[in-house]
């Protein structure tokens, strides 16, 4: 019962319902406050999935609008997994754990069409903890997108790492190096640099020698 009320206490310390976009975004950018960061991290993925979520129910009033997919499919339709009030996972020194994954992305264009016609791609993505710092989508017949955090947060996954599932995944995870060299080779390095103020990873921070 005490730890019960100690946890309460804990999640009610940081009142961030009435904080604005920008303002949970520069916190997230330069704090230091590790408590904080979890919970602007929370309410700024919050309210993602909210506008999502809206954004999806009044797709169909939009006229010509594109479907376009911040994830694959198997990722944004999964449930549960969710842990309430779960902490980032971190090493012993403190320090963010970082995961990378590779799976298929079916164009959903391409979805209802028979196998030999689908066009397959694949979506990489990179977690800073709990929450996605990089993605990519490779198309054979596309440019490659790439998207950081901080920068297009829109466009990207906004669930947690156990929402999505990904740790799940028989062959999902890959090595930090195998992302770094499909990073590299469609020009990552140079869209980071592009955006050094920007980007909210702190792992990517520290990488790149960036000073808030």
């Amino acid at each position: 019962m005490l730890n019960a009320s100690k946890d309460k206490g804990v999640k009610k310390k940081h009142d961030l319902s009435k904080w604005t976009y920008a303002e949970l975004r520069d916190t997230i950018n330069t704090s230091c406050d590790v408590e904080l960061l979890d919970s602007c991290r929370e309410e700024f993925h919050r309210r993602l999935k909210v506008y999502h979520e809206w954004k999806t129910k009044n797709k169909q009033r939009q006229a010509g609008g594109k479907d376009v997919e911040r994830a694959p499919r198997s990722v944004l339709e999964q449930s549960g997994g969710e842990v309430a009030g779960l902490s980032s996972p971190r090493k012993a020194g403190g320090e963010e754990v970082q995961r990378y994954f590779r799976i298929p992305f079916v164009r959903p264009a391409d979805e209802h069409r028979d196998e030999e016609y689908k066009k397959k791609g694949w979506w990489l993505a990179h977690f800073d903890g709990r929450w996605i710092a990089r993605q990519m989508e490779l198309h054979a017949e596309k440019e490659p997108l790439l998207l950081v955090a901080g920068v297009d947060d829109m466009k990207m996954c906004e669930m947690s790492l156990e929402e999505t599932g990904l740790t799940r995944k028989r062959g999902a995870e890959i090595l930090e190096n195998e992302f770094e060299e499909e990073w590299a080779k469609h020009g990552g390095a140079k869209y980071l640099q592009n955006n050094l103020r920007l980007i909210s990873s702190k792992f990517l921070q520290m990488k790149l020698g960036v000073k808030k």
